[in-house]
């Protein structure tokens, strides 16, 4: 369908791949429109697994792309020469599982995977190619049409190609993302085995296994693969879509679990976890609208926090499970991907002040019911339904409780209605993680603490807040710190044993009161009460690379990320202590790690931008720039725009246009100071950085702590002002 040369571009010097299409078909309607629809979709994706489109034009009557030039072979040549090792066949599917779930997220299905269209790159890895036969779900046109135009070209050209197909596309019905997953599985089976999964003489005979045969078991391989590697193909390879994962994401991370599992040996050996776990998945709403949705999610993550005082019981972290909002999944395949035995769902409903509330605990190895049951309440005995599930669970587990266990697990945080639903709501705009939401949550907070001034989780809750608020700039520093410690302190006069509350304490003492000690006290009192608490550990890998410890500081953001690996802020933690700890390549690795996770999540490239600036590669940088200013609030056309002149060899011409560029952008001085200073500095103006540094520690900023651990400030060592300043926030440095 196409030819494609290698070519110089010679405004920016570097080699690209032009490709267009063959003379026979430049005059063919239905081949310049695939051709167009390639380019489009192309451009809609922004992934490092997706080859990129530079540019779409025309030359008299001649359409071409510009894309990436990519060195190296498909995967269909690699196959040549044999079956490849599990593990490296499961990472090339890990890699592009992820670049699917970016293109399923802005609605772009591929339709057309197999081992022509994976290209592996020489020192890079995998990337997705021909989106001829992308098409976004809304636009897929009818059913019978499609059909027809199948049965009457060549197998393969318009709706995928034979033996790759899922069976509603063979059937000619409108494929969406799990037809992707079903895809993605027979490429996985052949990288094992070197065979396709459904075979035939004819193409006739391969569709119709396609529709009729089980997925094939594997052979024995060699090295031995992990028993779970079977069932994540049984799952793609479902004949009904709705049996196959939830989408790619859940997909990379089932495979990726079998990464970083325990050996080949030892995971071959159990098909389920070993010990008691659970999954709380989020408890489905009939009907819609915030006033539905806070009690859903409140009751889902109230039954979680519940469970985690429960000994020997390990549960999946809210942040993992709330992946599951709003989706259908499969029993098997949400344990699978989420390393848990049992799995708790359920679903609610609410008729005028009645809630109808159904649980449901099941053995995800068995998919048989450990236990179910359903509840009518008024709406006022909410907070009792999710003290009844968590003691329900607790029997049918069969865990042994101490008297004072079964006390914390019954015992009612409040006798107030009012003050529990106004908790469920601050949690619920908590979680939503905007400035919007911060703003919301502490409303609600302060009503329910209004309304029972003994409530001690809705005080912690309105300490979070206020630290959030404060953190991000969204109220005065001075303003909100000082009303995060005194709700953290509230709530610990009330329980000490709050984790969240020694948390936020913490916090308090690190960003604004720069105690050091008693923000170690703090954070280690947090994960002395809840050592699965992944804020508490992440935030105390960051205490630690405030005071130097770099390899502790790596450690323990590690650690956070062990516990909640799709944890977008935790990832980033990570990101920033191999920046600290001066590994710049692996920081600008695990950026690209975030990116995979949620190619939105712009923050990531702020890290990878800092990084490139210290190994002194513009160019690089100002790729990363681009996004980082949509962190901003920058939209994707003004940040390319502005990032333009960044694109440099010159260090003096690069931190000009950085700091005239950061100059048209309203609040970006408070809310990115750093960058500021980090400009002033590689400009060699000394004493206008340390002028900003002194206003941020009279403001004292949360930017202040990092003014000895981030290598940005290296040239002012010895510098007598910066030494000053540094004192001034971690004082005087020992003899």
């Amino acid at each position: 369908m196409g030819v494609v040369y290698r070519a110089l571009d010679t405004r920016l010097g570097r080699h690209v791949a032009i490709k267009m299409l063959p003379e026979h078909l430049s005059s063919d309607p239905e081949a310049r429109e695939r051709f167009e629809r390639e380019a489009r979709a192309i451009a809609a994706l922004s992934h490092s697994g997706i080859v990129t489109i530079y540019e779409f034009t025309r030359a008299e009557d001649t359409l071409f792309a510009v894309m990436e030039l990519l060195e190296g072979e498909t995967l269909r040549s690699r196959l040549l020469q044999g079956p490849l090792p599990w593990r490296a066949a499961v990472e090339i599917t890990t890699a592009v599982a992820e670049g699917l779930a970016a293109a399923h997220g802005k609605d772009v299905i591929h339709r057309d995977l197999k081992p022509e269209n994976i290209f592996l790159p020489v020192g890079q890895g995998p990337k997705i190619l021909d989106f001829g036969l992308a098409r976004r779900p809304a636009i897929v046109p009818d059913a019978d049409k499609d059909a027809a135009t199948f049965l009457g070209t060549v197998p393969g050209i318009v709706l995928g190609t034979i033996g790759y197909m899922s069976p509603e596309q063979v059937q000619g019905l409108p494929a969406d993302a799990r037809s992707d997953l079903f895809a993605l599985g027979c490429v996985l089976y052949e990288m094992l085995t070197a065979r396709r999964p459904f075979a035939g003489r004819t193409p006739q005979e391969i569709m119709a296994a396609t529709l009729r045969d089980p997925a094939p078991r594997l052979p024995a391989l060699n090295p031995p693969a992990p028993a779970e590697l079977e069932r994540v193909i049984e799952h793609c390879l479902a004949k009904a879509p709705e049996r196959r994962f939830s989408s790619a994401r859940d997909t990379a991370f089932a495979l990726r679990a079998l990464l970083t599992g325990s050996g080949a040996a030892a995971a071959s050996k159990r098909r389920v976890p070993r010990g008691k776990s659970i999954a709380v998945l989020p408890f489905q709403s009939a009907g819609s609208g915030d006033d539905l949705e806070y009690l859903s999610d409140g009751l889902t993550e109230s039954i979680i926090n519940s469970l985690s005082q429960l000994p020997g019981l390990r549960v999946v972290p809210r942040g993992s499970v709330f992946r599951y909002k709003g989706v259908q999944t499969d029993p098997g395949a949400a344990a699978l991907a989420l390393n848990a035995r049992t799995l708790l769902t359920g679903r609610i409903a609410q008729r005028g002040d009645l809630l109808n509330v159904q649980a449901e605990l099941v053995d995800a190895a068995t998919e048989s019911q450990l236990w179910g049951e359903q509840y009518r309440r008024p709406l006022s005995e909410v907070q009792g339904v999710q003290e009844e599930i968590a003691w329900h669970i607790s029997e049918a587990l069969r865990i042994r409780l101490t008297g004072e266990q079964k006390k914390r697990l019954t015992q009612k945080k409040t006798g107030s209605s009012d003050a529990y639903q106004e908790h469920l709501r601050g949690r619920y705009h908590w979680n939503r993680w905007t400035p919007d939401g911060f703003r919301a949550a502490a409303e609600h907070f302060e009503r329910a603490v209004a309304i029972d001034p003994s409530f001690a989780p809705a005080w912690a809750g309105l300490g979070d807040t206020c630290g959030a608020l404060a953190f991000y700039h969204l109220v005065d520093p001075s303003e909100g710190w000082p009303k995060a410690r005194d709700a953290a302190r509230h709530a610990m006069q009330l329980d000490e044993n709050l984790a969240d509350a020694h948390n936020t304490l913490a916090l308090v003492h690190m960003f604004h009161t720069w105690s050091w000690s008693e923000a170690g006290h703090e954070f280690k009192r947090a994960l002395d009460l809840n050592p699965s608490h992944g804020l508490a550990r992440s935030f105390y890998g960051m205490y630690q690379g405030t005071q130097q410890r770099r390899d502790a500081c790596i450690e323990e953001s590690r650690r956070a990320v062990e516990l909640e690996p799709l944890s977008l802020l935790f990832n980033l933690n990570v990101g920033w202590a191999l920046y600290q700890a001066r590994q710049y390549h692996d920081a600008i690795r695990q950026a690209h790690h975030i990116l995979e996770l949620d190619p939105g999540f712009h923050e990531a490239h702020a890290v990878a931008a800092t990084a490139c600036e210290r190994l002194g590669d513009f160019p690089r940088a100002a790729r990363y720039v681009t996004g980082a200013l949509q962190n901003l609030g920058a939209r994707i056309d003004e940040a390319a725009t502005l990032a333009m002149p960044l694109a440099t060899e010159s260090a003096e011409v690069y931190w000009r246009s950085r700091l005239a560029m950061m100059n048209t952008i309203p609040g970006a001085r408070d809310r990115a100071p750093q960058i500021f200073i980090a400009a002033h500095i590689g400009l060699g103006e000394i004493d206008t950085a340390l002028d900003l540094m002194d206003r941020l520690v009279e403001m004292r900023a949360g930017h202040c702590v990092f003014f000895r651990s981030d290598p940005t400030f290296e040239p002012l060592a010895g510098n007598p002002r910066y030494e000053a300043i540094v004192a001034r926030v971690f004082g005087a440095p020992s003899t």
